[in-house]
């Protein structure tokens, strides 16, 4: 089976925003104007987010998937994941991430295996403090591949992509927002959506590996029903896309599982 066919996204990324940083992606900000004094660095906290594949190099089966930052307050180092499994039978497959922030710029490495693959590689972004966001492009040091792990999976890996990040909690536009009761993901509909990329984050200070699962949700469907444990405080996050592959929404709650 192969990866399009299990998230049924084949059509999905037509066009992609990578080329200008996914500066024009999407819907506008849910926070407003631009600061009315100039920053010396760009906020920290947690950020949430998605990559996706360029789908130039990889018309085959361009995705998204979650891409989440630790950021420090003032210019230092973090870390952060980059999340790759979504069918049940795969392995876990996560790209952990080390990186530097410098003013309004955050740049790094990740590096995992995916699906008994090594995988690694760079990216770098910039903060756009009117919309409140990050956004950039990555690189895979292996470049295009063909993953095989028959019966279970057949997929391309692209060699290159974007990425957008937004501070937990916030909303873009802020009509576009999630609820969790119980073990059910639910959210608001968006115009022109297709699919829906919906992802937990568990806020556990020190986890290399923060994001607990992943999935894909096409059409019209507003809700993802899951088991969630642990009694820490997690975020739910959730991405709209249209049929060119273009951001509609992005938005994160705070929830603890009971």
């Amino acid at each position: 089976m192969e990866r399009r066919d299990i998230m049924g996204l084949k059509s999905l990324f037509a066009a992609t925003c990578v080329a200008t940083l996914l500066a024009a992606c999407g819907g506008g900000s849910g926070g407003g104007g631009a600061d009315s004094a100039p920053a010396a660095t760009a906020p920290g906290g947690i950020y949430l987010g998605y990559y996706i594949e360029d789908p130039t190099t990889n018309p085959e089966d361009p995705t998204v998937g979650a891409f989440s930052m630790n950021l420090p307050a003032g210019n230092d180092r973090f870390s952060g994941a980059m999340f790759f499994t979504y069918s049940g039978c795969q392995t876990r497959n996560v790209g952990i991430v080390s990186g530097n922030k410098s003013g309004f710029e955050v740049s790094g490495r990740f590096a995992g295996t995916v699906d008994g693959t090594s995988q690694a590689g760079s990216y770098s972004g910039v903060y756009d403090q009117a919309q409140k966001r990050y956004a950039g492009v990555y690189t895979i040091d292996g470049g295009k591949q063909f993953i095989d792990r028959s019966p279970c999976v057949q997929y391309f890996i692209a060699p290159r992509g974007g990425f957008e990040m937004f501070p937990e909690g916030s909303s873009t536009p802020a009509s576009f927002t999630a609820t969790v009761n119980d073990n059910t993901i639910s959210w608001s509909g968006v115009q022109g959506a297709v699919g829906y990329l919906v992802y937990i984050y568990n806020t556990t200070p020190g986890l290399s590996d923060p994001i607990v699962w992943q999935a894909i949700s096409t059409g019209t469907s507003q809700s993802h029903s899951q088991t969630l444990t642990g009694r820490t405080r997690h975020l739910a996050a959730v991405l709209a896309v249209n049929d060119q592959g273009q951001r509609l929404g992005f938005t994160s709650v705070s929830f603890t599982p009971r």
